[in-house]
Parts: C-alpha cells; sequence; structure tokens
C-alpha cells in the first residue's frame, strides 16, 4: 500500500471525475489525481476517492482494515476486482483512497436501467457479474470477501467489455462488520423475517454474507428482467409475479432462486440459467405485463 501525502490546498485543485448521468455517489468526491508512481517514475492518473465519513473515527478504521486487506491477500490476483492501492493523508489523517482509473469505462447501473439496453446485453454482463461473484466466494475461506453494497452502479465496463468491480473500502474481508450501506437489503422489510440468513441487528445494520451478496444478485436481476423494483414489492405481489414467471415457462430452478430469497435455505447463484431467459419476448417478462393480465382473470 502506497502512502501519499497532500495538503488541503493541493486536494481542492484536482478535477472531479465526471460520472454518467444517473450515477450518484453519496459518502465522497470522486477525484482525479495524476502523479508520478514510484516504479519507473512513470506519470500516472488514480481515482481519489475523498470520504465524507473521514471525521468517523469508527468507519475510516473499518474501510482502512478493509483497504489494507484487499491489497495485500490473494484477491489482488483478480483483475475484475478494483482494488484501492493508495491511502490519500492529510496532517497524519487518511483522508480517503486511490485506485486505478480505467477509463472510458461505463456504469453497469445506467447499463441495466436505460429502456433501450436489450434484455441480451443486460443479461450477458449480468452473468459476468455472477461469474466474479462466484470465483470471489471461492477465493479464500480464512480471509472472506463479501461486497456488502452489492448494486448494479458498482460495476463498470471497460473498454474490452469485460466486468470490473469498484467501491471496494465498502466491502467486508475477514471477519463482516455490520453496514447502513446495504442498499438493497436495508430497503426490505421481509429479510428480517429470516433473522438466520440475514443477520439484521437491532439498529438496522446488516453483516454482509454470502446470502446476502447472492439476496442482492438475484434483485438485481430480478429488476432488470420485470422492469420494476422488485426488492420494495409486497412479498405476496414478489411471489405471485414469480409464480407468473413459472408460468411462462421460465426454468423451475430459476424460480427456485428466485423464491429461496425469503426462506432459511441458501441462496443461489443464478449465473448458469441467464441465457435460458433470451428464449423468452422481453415484453411477457415485464412486471406491467404481469400485472395487465392478472386484471384480465
Amino acid at each position: 500500500m502506497e502512502i501519499v501525502n497532500l495538503r488541503m490546498h493541493n486536494i481542492r485543485k484536482l478535477k472531479p471525475l465526471i460520472l454518467e448521468k444517473g450515477v450518484f455517489n453519496n459518502e465522497s468526491y470522486i477525484l482525479l489525481l495524476s502523479r508520478k508512481s514510484v516504479k519507473g517514475n512513470i506519470k500516472e492518473d488514480k481515482v481519489f476517492k475523498y470520504l465524507d465519513a473521514q471525521d468517523d473515527d469508527k468507519v475510516m478504521a473499518k474501510k482502512t482494515a478493509t483497504v489494507m486487506a484487499l491489497d495485500s491477500s490473494s484477491y489482488r490476483e483478480i483483475e475484475e476486482l478494483v482494488i484501492p492501492d493508495t491511502a490519500i493523508v492529510v496532517d497524519g489523517r487518511i483522508v480517503g483512497f486511490g485506485m486505478p482509473l480505467i477509463k472510458n469505462h461505463r456504469n453497469l447501473g445506467v447499463i441495466i436501467n436505460d429502456d433501450d439496453t436489450k434484455l441480451k446485453t443486460k443479461l450477458k454482463y449480468l452473468k459476468d457479474v455472477g461469474s466474479l461473484i462466484d470465483r470471489v466466494q471461492r477465493q479464500d475461506d480464512e480471509y472472506k470477501l463479501n461486497f456488502g453494497d452489492l448494486n448494479e452502479f458498482n460495476f463498470i465496463i471497460d473498454t474490452d467489455d469485460n466486468i470490473r468491480a469498484v467501491d471496494l473500502d465498502s466491502a467486508y474481508i475477514g471477519t463482516g462488520t455490520p453496514t447502513f450501506t446495504a442498499y438493497y437489503l436495508l430497503k426490505n422489510p421481509y429479510i428480517k423475517q429470516v433473522p438466520e440468513k440475514y443477520h439484521v441487528d437491532r439498529y438496522n445494520q446488516v453483516t454482509p454474507s454470502d446470502n446476502s451478496d447472492l439476496y442482492c444478485f438475484n434483485m438485481i436481476l430480478l429488476n432488470a428482467i420485470s422492469g420494476q423494483d422488485m426488492f420494495k414489492k409486497d412479498i405476496s405481489l414478489y411471489y405471485a409475479y414469480t409464480s407468473y414467471l413459472k408460468d411462462l415457462g421460465v426454468p423451475k430452478d430459476l424460480i427456485k432462486c428466485f423464491n429461496d430469497i425469503y426462506t432459511p435455505a441458501q441462496n443461489m447463484n443464478p449465473k448458469d440459467m441467464l441465457e435460458e431467459l433470451n428464449a423468452f419476448p422481453e415484453k411477457d417478462l415485464k412486471y406491467r405485463t404481469f400485472i395487465k393480465r392478472k386484471r384480465l382473470y
């Protein structure tokens, strides 16, 4: 881990990284940091994540421990993980982290939430995300990595059309600690009905696990094919929609992935079943089509 000391007047001169329309970042300022590398004295560009949470010692300690652990772990072997490799220090305090700049990337969240993106394209990228999740979960049993706040906006597509995971200072390596930021989990009241599976404390904090990561991934997939925020739906409507998908002929193993989200059964990774959805007209899979047909009977 490289340590870079800056002064506040240096930080104020840095240019912001322009994010795609629809991409929001509430916990930090994303800046561009150009400097000469320690190795080879070559000028390089980095993404500098200047954190709003720097005055919260508990949050910064957790993020710093995560970044340090990732930087020295076997996860470094996984090219798809954009792991922070630099700690930015001002007056002896870490204020953020630097990581490799992936130039000319596209954000997966923007792609998935664009109505003009074909379902086939969405499923292709989601299969890549599923494969990355599977690889990460099998990488290191002792220092387990969970993404924690797993959502489509924390993945980007590089110029070689490869998936890359970002925002990894918010991940959890080793022993998971509770988080307030797992969006798909904290917005869904029904996960509290399965406490042995999703660990939510009385302060509404979630401790990440393989189950919570796979829950989020299944919800991203459901949102993509339905055109709705399925994690916000009443549980009876949720099951009615998955039954509708079953009646369409969607593979039963994929339906089981969706239905098991709210049961004690371990969550499954649906990545190997996604291509089968290409056999169905996009319109038929939409939630609004389900509601329309439901009203006809």
